[in-house]
């Protein structure tokens, strides 16, 4: 039986790996055509989390917050390379390896984007007699081959966790982008974690291990056990706030008026219902506006234009002041966007920050008062009625529009079908 390509949530954890491509016969992963291995070997461990890496965080500074290369640790690094004669992906100086990042790597970023993230062989398909979008991937001189066996190479360590081997660009690309099914190719799998696996230790296969294994039942404890860390991963990174996390979060003067306190708290409530709806898996998959500390979801990440606001331990935090067009935030990269009594402060600008909202998530939940007469804000701030909304959704309304207590104004829920419908 062929080896198969399996697919990967972005919310997946995947680990750096001290394992090198010489340990399976070949100089680097990207040569390694060999799939599905057992093997059996001392404890292979796990380096930090593949979002942690210099690569992720410089693909995250440039995508998501517009900082040029030049400024990221990453690039820094293999500078100096470059400087001391060595070849960093066929670029031997400075110049070069800009163009190839301004280029290749951008244009990457793009067609995923736009088109998803393929599978090798249709990129190669689509490549055939193309010299345009995709036929660049393919053209003479591209630093890399595009072909079945170049899916994304991960391994499985003895504890069950992904190795990451090949393929860091697209997989910091696939993650920053939310992408929901990455292909990919196992290249092994440690005998200790197959050993634990009942459905594994049950086949003939199983129990004779060595290369006459069952390919079958490796195939069906490798899938299983993937989709059983999406479920771990989505059960453990989306964690709603509750009141008494909403308490210790709020400043101690906004408790002392116990009535507005309480306002404040069911509207939170309200909206953690709204996001529920729409099943992010992920943290990463939430972006809140200056959430001031007090974030819907634990660990989601934030647009906020000083970071004052961030809570501890908050995702990725753009800094970002919200008025200053376009964000810097890739097109639907988030399942949902949160937006609790910030709207009415983007006054002159909130229909073009409604806009960017639309832009950057599939779903928007909204509190923000039909009027707003603060008097120190009189210049700067301004109400949202409803008919504004969704005169500015190309006459879609929201799709759940209710009134809440007092002052608090109103909660907004928009799902894909109304974002999508104008």
């Amino acid at each position: 039986m062929s080896a198969r390509i399996y697919a990967v949530h972005h919310s997946v954890p995947i680990y750096q790996s001290s394992v090198r491509a010489h340990d399976f016969g070949r100089e680097r992963w990207g040569q390694v055509n060999s799939f599905e291995q057992i093997v059996v070997r001392p404890p292979m461990g796990a380096g930090e989390l593949f979002e942690d890496g210099t690569v992720y965080r410089a693909f995250q500074a440039v995508f998501l917050r517009g900082e040029s290369w030049e400024e990221t640790e990453w690039f820094r690094r293999n500078l100096r390379l470059v400087e001391a004669g060595k070849t960093v992906w066929n670029c031997r100086t400075k110049q070069e390896w800009l163009d190839r990042l301004n280029g290749d790597v951008r244009a990457l970023y793009e067609s995923i984007r736009i088109h998803g993230f393929l599978e090798q062989e249709a990129i190669a398909e689509r490549a055939r007699g193309n010299t345009g979008e995709f036929g660049q991937f393919v053209r003479e001189g591209y630093p890399s081959t595009v072909g079945a066996n170049h899916e994304i190479k991960l391994g499985i360590n003895e504890d069950g966790r992904l190795l990451f081997l090949d393929g860091r660009h697209r997989l910091a690309i696939a993650k920053l982008l939310g992408i929901e099914r990455i292909p990919v190719r196992i290249v092994f799998v440690h005998q200790a974690f197959l050993e634990r696996q009942p459905e594994w230790t049950s086949t003939a296969g199983g129990r004779s291990g060595g290369p006459e294994h069952d390919s079958a039942a490796l195939q069906h404890v490798i899938a299983s056990h993937l989709a059983s860390l999406v479920r771990k991963s989505s059960a453990a990174l989306v964690r709603y706030v509750t009141f008494d996390e909403f308490v210790v979060a709020t400043p101690s003067a906004a408790r002392d008026n116990e009535k507005a306190f309480a306002m404040r708290w069911e509207y939170h409530k309200s909206a953690i219902d709204f996001v529920r709806l729409c099943k992010p898996t992920t943290a990463s998959e939430v972006l809140e506006l200056r959430a001031k500390g007090v974030p819907v979801v634990n660990g989601s990440d934030t647009l906020d234009p000083t970071g004052k606001w961030a809570a501890t331990g908050s995702g990725t935090v753009h800094l970002h002041e919200p008025l200053n067009l376009p964000w810097p935030v890739a097109d639907k990269r988030y399942t949902v966007l949160v937006a609790l009594r910030v709207f009415q402060h983007l006054w002159p600008s909130q229909r073009e920050c409604f806009l960017e909202a639309r832009r950057v998530a599939r779903n928007i939940v909204m509190v923000v008062p039909d009027q707003y007469q603060t008097p120190p804000q009189y210049d700067t701030s301004a109400g949202v009625t409803e008919a504004q909304l969704t005169e500015w959704n190309g006459g879609v309304p929201p799709t759940v529009s209710a009134s809440l207590p007092g002052w608090i104004g109103k909660i907004h829920f928009w799902n894909e079908e109304a974002l999508g419908a104008q």
